[in-house]
């Protein structure tokens, strides 16, 4: 006859058959065998022991999901700790490893999953070029190291050597730096993937990666705001489209790809405004007067689903095609070699805070947070801050 015993352990009743585990001498009594000896923890929870003909055995964890799939966790021998805390230190591991666990990871899910999932959030929440951009870069430098590691499995170690192994060892301080920068911006990048993983449940904690630390004092300043002669040098030194492409980006802070990917039917010419989409989602950004007459020179005779921008050839501007103009632009008219398409956008910004505009309403127009552009314009306003308050005059 089978004799059932009822106990507490750590505040669970359970019930277990004579094939106990749960003490040294019982466990020497088992035969050794393939199968572990399971002991239940609570519903679809066990934690197994393995008897050997070797002194000692192994201990095995299972969990039932909901589709009745069984998944398996190895705890080892546990020779760390004495035999009679065995039994003990099992239930310990166990139940650490059923928190850890979510719906999602019990069936196999991995970084690259993890990735996925946030693409696809990217996509639906801030547009397919922003998802784009997240799936180039995680798919380049994260997938191909980390892609195939179960969410559950990944250690704070495994993010480390994978943050680390994005620097280049050089001689060059100021090239090492800027791998530490791009590396900052990709780690940010795959937490955020892991994170959403972490809200929606599908791991129980993220102490795998929350502790991984960005690079300290790596990020650059934006050094290059053009002068009204360096902007006239620039012009002189273009023509044709790319000179049409350089007015564009100064007259509205925009970034190169939400420039070139802007249609005819973006540019609304009664109220004044351009719709946009890049990284940081869709906007419409509100226009000069003389931006309105500059887009609507462009959008002349198209129809509305053609580009407002097209390369001499007749194709669209592609994700790189800027890169060559401008350098031979910049060569050019003498501008400092640094001086990159970008550098239009920081140029904007920075006049648009000259004269006075409210810093939300250049953070809105612009699409990026009020915390950047105090970040990397703020000499911009503490340049001008007393000219502004001269204007507050009560006499």
């Amino acid at each position: 006859m089978v004799v059932f015993r009822t106990f507490s352990v750590q505040g669970f009743p359970v019930k277990h058959v004579r094939n106990r585990i749960d003490t040294k001498t019982a466990r020497e009594k088992l035969s050794p065998r393939r199968e572990p000896y399971w002991y239940k923890l609570q519903q679809g929870c066990y934690i197994g022991y393995r008897a050997s003909t070797k002194p000692g055995g192994s201990w095995v964890a299972r969990w039932r999901d909901t589709e009745g799939n069984q998944h398996y966790e190895s705890l080892g021998p546990l020779s760390h700790v004495s035999e009679t805390e065995r039994f003990d230190e099992a239930q310990r591991q166990a139940r650490n490893w059923l928190r850890t666990l979510g719906g999602a990871t019990l069936s196999g899910y991995t970084i690259k999953h993890a990735i996925d999932d946030y693409i696809e959030h990217r996509k639906i929440n801030n547009g397919a070029l922003s998802a784009t951009d997240a799936r180039q870069r995680l798919y380049k430098h994260a997938v191909p190291s980390l892609g195939h590691i179960k969410l559950t499995k990944l250690t704070m170690q495994d993010v480390t050597r994978w943050r680390d192994s994005l620097i280049r060892i050089s001689d060059d301080e100021d090239d090492v730096r800027k791998s530490k920068d791009g590396a900052n911006k990709l780690l940010s990048t795959f937490k955020a993937a892991l994170n959403l993983a972490y809200r929606k449940d599908v791991i129980g904690t993220d102490k795998a990666w929350r502790r991984v630390a960005a690079f300290k004092d790596v990020g650059a300043a934006r050094k290059v705001f053009l002068s009204d002669e360096q902007i006239k040098a620039l012009y002189q030194s273009t023509d044709g489209p790319f000179n049409e492409l350089i007015k564009s980006a100064l007259l509205t802070g925009a970034r190169y790809g939400e420039i070139v990917n802007a249609k005819v039917e973006d540019f609304d010419p009664r109220h004044g405004t351009l719709h946009l989409s890049g990284k940081t989602g869709a906007r419409d950004c509100y226009l000069s007067d003389t931006a309105i007459a500059h887009f609507k020179a462009l959008a002349k005779d198209k129809l509305p689903a053609a580009y407002l921008h097209i390369r001499e050839d007749g194709a669209p501007w592609g994700r790189a095609h800027q890169q060559r103009p401008m350098r031979e632009a910049v060569t050019k008219a003498g501008l400092p070699p640094e001086t990159t398409f970008y550098a239009l956008r920081h140029t904007h910004i920075s006049r648009a805070l000259l004269a006075g505009v409210n810093i939300q309403v250049v953070a809105e127009n612009c699409g990026t947070s009020i915390k950047m552009i105090e970040k990397h314009y703020g000499k911009f306003l503490k340049s001008d801050r007393r000219a502004m308050f001269n204007q507050v005059n009560f006499s």
